[in-house]
């Protein structure tokens, strides 16, 4: 699926209110009510999230990924748009039956725009950040390959 495939009538026919979103030939579709939240976690991110920032930045694995990037309604806690994959941190809070929901419907919806989730426990990138970022990026080719 090419980005400029995903249209706001792509949102809808997959279930996905596109209201007040925006759509370009080389960005996924993403409210831009929540760029300035985005900033803001970026600033203040959380332990784990800055681990395994540490072992994805500056193109440590081949590709470039963005950390606290809105796609549709959500902010993916690291997206690689090139993989089209979104690595998310679900700390306790995650494990609730209504989070779970939550979540199943927002990895329902990256999933319908082409894109791959990966959830990773927070207790895990905290132990040990650099197994998890090899664990994830095994799953892909390496680049060049």
């Amino acid at each position: 699926m090419n980005l400029q495939d995903i249209t706001p009538e792509f949102l809808l026919q997959n279930g996905i209110d596109p209201d007040g979103m925006l759509f370009g030939p080389n960005f996924l579709p993403y409210n831009p009510r929540l760029k300035q939240f985005s900033r803001n976690l970026r600033n203040q991110c959380q332990i784990s999230e800055a681990k395994l920032w540490k072992q994805l930045k500056n193109k440590k694995t081949g590709y470039t990924f963005n950390r606290q990037r809105p796609v549709l309604n959500y902010i993916a806690d690291f997206l690689c748009l090139e993989l089209r994959l979104v690595i998310e941190i679900d700390g306790a809070s995650h494990f609730t039956p209504e989070a779970q929901a939550r979540d199943a419907e927002r990895d329902r919806q990256m999933q319908a725009i082409g894109l791959t989730v990966v959830r990773v426990r927070d207790g895990e990138v905290q132990r040990n950040p650099e197994h998890v970022a090899r664990s994830i990026m095994e799953q892909f080719p390496r680049k060049g390959e």
